[in-house]
């Protein structure tokens, strides 16, 4: 592929010299040893071996693990395991996001997270990553005034740490999650620097160090198609760079260069990873529906089945119609008389439904069938405080109850 060809894979000329620029000034104010000797780490046992049981105590070590890496082990994480209730979706950065660095306290940074973030790993670890970086920023002094620049500084800074093949991976990730049974597709995005950026910052990474093809291969498995591409794009460009790159960053020539820390040192085990020091409440798993309301308030949904009554008799007949009439079976059906029969059985379904009731319950994971004398939830365990005609009248039924029994309090005295 030639240079003009892979300019669709590198970040515009201004982000890339504004990325040369934020590397450089991370060199000439904490050094070059960050970006050229620190390990690269991986979301693998050989990096992460620390013990994981759930909880709070267990975020805790992989922070300390992160901050071990980023040559701040004298710093004390202190973990803070938000509900997600009032976060809104999960947010790139900041707050809201898997996890995010609050403020130091003390000298210590505190680590807020998201407890559904526990259950998800590949978000929750790039985001710990940022949390470091973050506190690295803090911690020296570094930390912008401007939220949105300083987001995307935290990215940078996180990649000349050397935790770039745990934070590229997680940029854009596409999986599949589960609401109730249902499978479906989602995306997940951890970062404010989009993958042609963080990757352009990355391969400067490697082209600093100078990794040798087979490792570069492995890399590319560990980053994704996309990113691998962005990267070679980046290795081209690189090499019609003047000055030279590490003259350009103000790194030293590599004859120069002290050892690596070895990552077994630094991956030691921590004075707390250890079963009998602590016993923590898991908060990773998945607490399921049954009992997760009880002594809450949930909504009686009150409809009729005309609609789905309609469907069920109509749309079979007007699909079969449509499959008889493309189809080569010598079975002739015009398509005007099978809409017209679905149309007539949907009528009928219309006018069956409306004399058949249906309750449910209105949380959107339980959805249980509800019986005229029940007065809580059998699954989910929630108090049924009132009747609402469609699911989606839930959180105003919920803002009127709870505004309700505001208003039912007694005046505090005088």
């Amino acid at each position: 592929m030639a240079l003009d060809d892979a300019e669709i894979l590198l970040p515009e000329p201004d982000d890339r010299e504004a990325i040369l620029d934020a590397l450089a000034g991370l060199v000439t104010r904490r050094g070059y040893e960050h970006l050229a000797l620190a390990p690269l780490i991986e979301p693998d046992a050989k990096h992460f071996p620390d013990r994981w049981a759930g909880g709070e105590a267990s975020v805790r070590r992989v922070a300390k693990r992160l901050l071990i890496y980023a040559d701040l082990e004298e710093l004390e994480p202190r973990i803070v395991v938000e509900d997600d209730v009032g976060l809104g979706p999960i947010a790139p950065v900041g707050l809201g996001s898997a996890g995010w660095f609050h403020k130091l306290d003390a000298g210590h940074p505190v680590i807020r997270v998201r407890e559904s973030s526990l259950r998800d790993p590949f978000v929750l670890v790039p985001a710990l990553a940022r949390g470091a970086a973050a506190a690295f920023r803090e911690h020296h002094g570094l930390a912008l005034r401007d939220p949105a620049a300083e987001e995307r500084f935290v990215d940078l800074t996180a990649i000349y740490l050397g935790f770039g093949l745990v934070t590229l991976p997680a940029v854009v990730r596409h999986h599949t999650t589960r609401t109730g049974a249902r499978p479906r597709s989602a995306v997940s995005r951890v970062g404010a620097v989009d993958p042609r950026a963080q990757s352009f910052a990355l391969a400067i990474v490697l082209a600093v160090r100078g990794v040798d093809a087979r490792t570069r291969k492995r890399i590319a498995g560990v980053v994704g198609d996309n990113n691998a591409a962005f990267i070679a794009a980046t290795d081209a460009w690189l090499r019609t760079l003047a000055p030279p790159l590490l003259e350009r960053l103000g790194v030293p020539d590599r004859t120069t260069w002290s050892d690596p820390p070895a990552v077994s040192q630094l991956a030691a085990s921590l004075p707390d990873d250890d079963p009998a020091v602590s016993q923590e409440l898991r908060r990773d798993e998945e607490k399921g529906v049954v009992g997760m309301n009880a002594g809450k308030p949930v909504f009686r949904v009150e409809r009729s089945k005309a609609l789905r009554m309609a469907k069920m008799l109509g749309l079979p007949v007007l699909l079969l119609g449509m499959l008889f009439g493309r189809a080569q079976m010598g079975i002739e059906i015009e398509m005007w008389k099978a809409a017209s029969v679905a149309a007539a059985l949907a009528l009928l379904g219309l006018v069956i439904g409306r004399l058949l009731p249906d309750a449910r319950c209105s949380e959107p994971r339980c959805g249980e069938t509800l019986a005229p004398d029940h007065t809580a939830c059998p699954r989910c365990g929630g108090r049924i405080a009132g009747v609402i005609h469609h699911p989606r009248e839930r959180l105003a039924a919920e803002d009127a109850l709870t505004r309700a029994a505001g208003d039912a309090q007694p005046p505090s005295p005088s």
